[in-house]
């Protein structure tokens, strides 16, 4: 007869490599741990075979059914890195099929990124996408209802290929579900037996891409999700009525919920460890402050526990993958035991991670075939592992681990101690950057805090994180290896529901918030009781309410009790804000408030656990028989020889023992360095604390020998961290729309003279010295906007540079700096970016922040910069003087070397000369040339702009920065070598750069400067040119290379000024690598703005958001497609338009061709919707008034195709044509015939392609890049091609103002 054991409850957690479990007496306090190999064919096997095992362990116990068993699992998770998720129909607003393939235009890394990135494949492919008729708006009205028929009809043909699952995430549905609940319907008929999420239950918030990729990825796991937990639940039937799911906030969903809602256990198995500290350390111990440590065999995961309670954030990454989702707010490194450790040839660097051995090969000390050094390796070599692992059922060989680390070590030239430590001061160094993220980025003083480390690797580096971060004491929880599994065991059933609550603070009542409150209370309620078996007495309520200022990105969540909500109402709000927003960043604001969502928390009540106390020791030191045996270890290049290795299952409650040594355990080995000691607490934590020695001030161990190679690679990722921290305080907290949502802003951290260091526009800093005749003091705050004041440093007045110089006891260590984009500096239009103003004085103000947001943006970036500068006094202090200047040096001479290397290999040696053009200048001139040769002797490299058209008097001029140009080069040419290198500016004497004066890129003041983006992106496509000419891996197509703006302006009917500032995205051009994205942006970081937030904030609606089929040039690799948006204009208003390749098209190089031109249309529907009038728009353009109803058709361009397009698969092809990225007709470009249905037709192709390849044979004039005609025959065909007359040749434009009496000047104007 079974016995039902209501006191043992059960923790199950399922690695990749190990499943772990924990068996918890509730009523001693009594735990069992067990380890047995996962299966990753089927994770049920090893799930069961483990509770077998576990539950025999438990002595004078039979036929054990626990209570509860809490599984935590990663099956969520691998499905979605794995890709072996479901076939998903996603169901989308008709007009935006391409939001998948667009993800908000964003291409991570840094600048010429895009290069060699490869775009993800969509959770939902585009060839299962439907258009669904109808339109809800922001307020929730309903503009155009849902069309059920021609939804259907289009469904029908989706239904063929027997989706799996379904999503359907519709515009503004967080506003009002209607539509989408009328689609559910609608496919409820369809495919009755197809499970479907919808966005408005999944994710009722704003921001559409972020919604819908939320709920494509519930669905994307929902089948397999839900038939695993199903069959494990009827597995374990026999052995308890409740199994339950370990969620990614840390909490446990029933079987039911985690199948309908299996996104929210996405990151799940990260979260067991964060709730197992919780537990067992926090509920324990009297330390409630904690930041946790998982260190595992191919990434570290960090988080950061306050009162006891992990930090939760709305947002989860796996992978390239961002869904807004709770989760424990752990962040993820690439620096695990199975980190591999390589020198790249070109740099001669140390470089750690992210690259893992993985399971197979593994470490080389695994003797599984690995040969490349890892973290674990250089532990092996400095003594810090046992001869074997998992209680001596895993041998480690040393030789191995020796003759990997070598490699390194010889690469380096240095010895093999230097190098096993070198390689674990570069993981500590990542690893203590993601500290630095859930701590000091959030607010939190480490030193307040206590450092837990656990995960197979954790202890092995905790006494050195600890170190670092002065975070004490250091703690080791028992069985560091199962933390994961006690954590399951021990956290509580939760649910969550959230809800769009947009209004402004001063506007909203109590009673309305309330109501609201109370609506989300009974949901969650009624959830609990029917799907999580938990009634409402044991049901534990907080309310959370996300708010912001007005014009920033993020919001700040607080948690107001209910009854000071109900008692004080939006008071308590804005105490609460204003208090969690100044410890974020260190600021508060006078700017009105915005509540945007609100939100629910239920918890079951916490079970009482009793705890289980070690026995206390009768001495201080551990018994000699506690030794397992002795070694050498070695710590900053000293051998310590007859260490101890203990053994940690000997240990008693107030044993200590002291640094160097090792303790050992089954699943983890504890590292303590010398001057450390550890102390074992009342319930078996390895405490460690730092003796006196340990936490003196001064230079570091490393000044005494001087800045070697390893050391600089530590400061080089110290730098990395500081600049990282800088990016990503400021975009959030920015009240600037172009950084908010854009990300239109550069930091910089420079040494003294101004060089940068870190950073990725180059230094401007340096540019503002040489003009600067003033004194420089501490807690000076330098800001300027004038270009002509700072060598073009910044480019125009909208660009606003703020620096600080950083010092030490009077002595100058560093600057700090940032600029970016703000909305408007004054000038004569709105938006401060005139196209055909005549001078600099018609853009705007000078150095004056006038707004409440200019005011705001400046607080917000002395706080970024304020922050950065403790960082460089940190870094000061923790290498000391004269080790921090030589590492800064280093550094310089560094990338120097690396520089002048590429140089040797990838410029020729013989003269290159390119040239591109802008299309005209907003005044009816053009076409405008960049004409550069690119020469090189001596290991010098000249970019000489001799042949470059004279300024134009209208505002095109670019004042090109000599120094951001010299950036331009290094990064182009590392991002192909070694992108992971920081660059600065050490190489900058190897680059000369001449710019004739009083060229359009080296004006005269007051040449006006506003549309300066066309010749700023153009130089990307020159510097391709120049540099693929010769050196392949460079040979990039032309392509979306600007940042084309969009401007409207006026006032509502309610009297409410507003003003957008937009950039526009396009086709990539094609590269070596692969196809170039489609809709997307080359500049670092930058991504689109939100549609619905720009429908909330201002009076438009977009009524398309897409790419355009076949605007890619074809080629062995195809252009991506450009980007189409219409704006419906709801008030009268008045736009502006910067943009160019209207009439030039993006070149393709070797056999690709180009991609297509650009076009902005206005239809006039305000004069009538049966025939309304067609306006072709210039692309450089101010003052077009627009009236309700009008649209605006934006248009940007596509980017060229590289290669050979008779040389691409056709059967890509062919996809591509069921994806709407190529037509039928398009298709024939590539030489590639279609049969209905069937897909390529084989013979009809081969013949197409023999007939192009005969006629292209009989053309013997290939180039190497093909602009799709000369400038004459683009202008001939202008007007019939694009509806615009052509430009009036430059040479026409009468010569005024300073610039006439340069000595160039005539010589140029003969050139023209």
């Amino acid at each position: 007869m079974r016995q039902s054991n209501s006191r043992f409850r059960l923790g199950v957690d399922v690695g990749g490599t190990f499943t772990d479990l924990l068996l918890l007496d509730d009523s001693t306090g009594s735990t069992w741990r067990h380890k047995i190999p996962s299966t990753p064919a089927d994770p049920s096997i090893a799930v069961q075979q483990g509770i077998d095992e576990i539950l025999a362990k438990v002595p004078g116990e039979s036929e054990i059914r626990p209570n509860v068993i809490n599984h935590g699992t990663t099956i969520a998770t691998n499905a979605i890195l794995e890709q072996k998720g479901a076939r998903v129909v996603l169901v989308v607003t008709e007009g935006f099929r391409d939001i998948l393939q667009t993800r908000r235009s964003q291409v991570p890394g840094g600048l010429a990124s895009w290069i060699t990135w490869k775009k993800p494949e969509p959770l939902a492919p585009l060839e299962l996408t439907v258009e669904a008729p109808g339109r809800i708006a922001t307020d929730g009205t309903e503009v155009t209802p849902f069309d059920e028929g021609a939804f259907v009809k289009r469904l029908r043909t989706i239904a063929k290929a027997s989706p799996d699952a379904v999503t359907i995430s519709l515009i503004n549905s967080f506003a009002n579900p209607l539509h989408e609940q009328q689609a559910l319907r609608a496919v409820s008929k369809i495919l009755p037996n197809t499970p479907v999420s919808i966005s408005s239950d999944v994710l009722p918030e704003l921001k559409e891409y972020e919604r819908t990729i939320t709920t494509v990825a519930n669905a994307y796991i929902t089948p397999s999700v839900s038939n695993y937990l199903h069959k494990l639940r009827d597995a374990l039937e026999p052995k308890t009525d409740n199994l339950r799911v370990l969620r990614s906030d840390g909490g446990l969903s029933s079987v039911s919920l985690a199948s309908r809602f299996p996104v929210t256990m996405a990151l799940s198995g990260p979260a067991g460890g964060v709730a197992g500290v919780a537990s067992l350390v926090a509920g324990q111990t009297k330390f409630k402050n904690l930041i946790t440590l998982d260190m595992g065999g191919t990434s570290t995961d960090v988080a950061l526990i306050e009162n006891g309670v992990p930090r939760i954030r709305r947002e989860t990454k796996i992978g390239d993958l961002v869904i807004k989702t709770p989760a424990v707010d752990v962040r993820t490194v690439g620096a695990g035991g199975g980190s591999l450790a390589q020198v790249p040839e070109v740099t001669k660097a140390l470089r750690v991670g992210p690259e893992s051995a993985g399971a197979v090969p593994g470490p080389a000390c695994y003797s599984k075939g690995g040969g490349t050094a890892t973290v674990t390796d250089a532990n092996a070599v400095l003594g810090y592992l046992p001869q074997s692992l998992l209680g001596g059922a895993f041998k480690l060989d040393l030789n191995l681990a020796k003759k990997a680390v070598q490699k390194v070590a010889d690469d380096l030239g240095i010895g093999l101690y230097e190098a096993a430590e070198g390689i674990l001061g570069v993981s500590n160094e990542t690893m203590y950057g993601a500290l630095r993220i859930v701590s000091v980025e959030q607010g939190f003083d480490p030193r307040g805090f206590s450092l837990v480390a656990y995960g197979g690797a954790g202890p092995l580096h905790a006494n050195a994180l600890g170190k670092l971060l002065g975070a004490y004491p250091v703690i080791i929880p028992p069985s560091p290896g199962v933390l994961c599994a006690h954590g399951d065991a021990t956290t509580l059933l939760r649910h969550e529901r959230s809800r769009a609550f947009i209004r402004r603070l001063g506007d909203v009542s109590s009673d309305d918030i309330l109501q609201a409150c109370g609506a989300l209370r009974n949901e969650v309620e009624s959830v609990m009781i029917n799907e999580q078996g938990v009634s409402v007495e044991k049901q534990v309520f907080r309310y959370q309410v996300d708010l912001r200022y007005i014009g920033q990105a993020m919001t700040v969540p607080v948690e107001p009790e209910i009854e000071s909500l109900s008692a004080e109402g939006p008071t308590i709000l804005r105490s609460l804000f204003e208090a969690e927003h100044e410890k974020l960043f260190h600021f508060k604001l006078s700017s009105e408030i915005e509540l945007i969502n609100l939100r629910i928390v239920v918890e079951e009540v916490k079970p009482d656990i009793k705890r289980n106390e070690l026995e206390r020791a009768e001495e201080v030191g551990p018994p000699s028989s506690s030794i397992l045996v002795r070694s050498t270890l070695v710590f900053d290049g000293q051998e310590y020889h007859d260490c101890p290795f203990w053994s940690r299952s000997e240990f008693k409650a107030g044993h200590v023992i002291s640094g160097p040594c090792a303790i050992a355990e089954m699943d983890s080995t504890t590292v303590i360095q010398p001057g450390f000691r550890a102390e074992i607490d009342a319930i078996g934590n390895i405490l460690i604390w730092g003796e006196v020695a340990a936490h003196e001030e001064g230079e570091n161990s490393h000044t005494a020998t001087g800045c070697d190679a390893i050391t600089t690679d530590i400061f080089e990722n110290a730098l990395r961290n500081a600049r990282n921290e800088m990016d990503n305080l400021l975009t959030t907290a920015t009240m600037s729309p172009a950084i908010r949502e854009q990300q239109d802003e550069f930091n910089v951290i420079a040494e003294p003279s101004g060089k940068m260091i870190v950073g990725q526009f180059g230094s401007f800093i340096g540019q503002f010295l040489s003009v600067w005749k003033g004194t420089i003091e501490p807690d000076d705050i330098f800001i300027t906007n004038d270009p002509y004041s700072v060598g073009g440093a910044v480019s125009h007045l909208n660009d606003w540079l703020i620096m600080m110089p950083v010092f030490v006891k009077e002595k100058l260590i560093a600057w700090t700096a940032n600029f970016g984009h703000m909305t408007d500096s004054g000038g004569s239009v709105p938006g401060s970016l005139p196209t055909a103003a005549q001078s600099i004085f018609e853009e705007g103000v000078s150095e004056h922040p006038e707004t409440s947001e200019d005011i705001a943006h400046v607080q917000v970036v002395y706080g970024i910069i304020c922050a950065a500068k403790n960082r460089m006094i940190e870094l000061h202090t923790r290498f000391g003087d004269k080790l921090y200047f030589e590492a800064i040096q280093e550094l310089l001479e560094r990338n120097r070397r690396t520089i002048s290397s590429l140089f040797k290999s990838a410029i020729p040696e013989s003269p290159v000369s390119f040239e591109d053009w802008i299309d005209d200048d907003g005044r009816g001139k053009g076409p405008w040339k960049i004409g550069c040769t690119m020469s090189k002797r001596a290991g010098r490299v000249t970019f000489d702009f001799t042949g470059t058209d004279l300024q134009s008097p209208s505002s095109i001029n670019f004042l090109l920065s000599h120094n951001m140009f010299k950036m331009f080069v290094g990064i182009y040419l590392i991002a192909v070598y070694d992108p992971s290198s920081v660059i600065n500016d050490g190489f900058h004497d190897l680059v000369d750069v001449i710019i004739p004066e009083g060229t359009i890129l080296n004006p005269v003041r007051p040449a006006a400067l506003s549309c300066r983006t066309h010749l700023l992106g153009r130089l990307m496509d020159v510097l391709s040119g120049l540099l693929g000419q010769k050196a392949p891996e460079f040979m990039t197509a032309a392509g979306f290379s600007d940042s084309p703006h969009f401007m409207y302006s006026g006032f509502k009917s309610n009297g409410d000024w507003f003003q957008l500032y937009q950039i526009g995205f396009g086709g990539i051009p094609a590269r070596p690598f692969g196809d170039g994205m489609d809709g997307h942006c080359l500049w670092p970081a930058m991504k689109s703005v939100p549609n619905e937030f720009l429908e909330l904030y201002y009076p438009l609606r977009i009524e398309q958001y897409n790419t355009v089929t076949d605007s890619g040039g074809p080629g062995l690799f195809r252009g991506g497609n450009a980007q189409r948006i219409f704006y419906r204009f709801l008030e009268q208003g008045v736009i502006s338009l910067h943009d160019d390749r209207w009439l030039s098209k993006p070149w393709g190089v070797l056999g690709g061709e180009p991609g297509a031109r650009s076009s902005k249309t206005l239809v006039h529907y305000a004069e009538g919707t049966g025939n309304p009038r067609r306006e072709a728009l210039s692309s450089k353009q101010d003052r077009i008034e627009v009236s309700a109803g009008d649209v605006l058709e934006w248009v940007t361009w596509g980017g060229g195709g590289y290669g050979d397009p008779l040389k691409r698969d056709a059967d890509l092809v062919a996809l591509e044509v069921k994806r709407g990225l190529v037509s039928v007709e398009g298709a024939k470009r590539y030489g590639v015939i279609l049969a209905r249905e069937v897909g390529v037709d084989i013979v009809e192709t081969d013949k197409l392609r023999s007939r192009l390849l005969r006629a292209r044979n009989r053309d013997a004039t290939t180039e190497i890049f093909n602009r799709g005609g000369t400038w004459e025959e683009l202008k001939a065909k202008a007007l019939e091609e694009t509806g615009l007359p052509p430009p009036r040749d430059a040479r026409t434009v009468p010569l005024r103002g300073p610039m006439t009496e340069l000595p160039n000047t005539e010589l140029g104007r003969q050139a023209m």
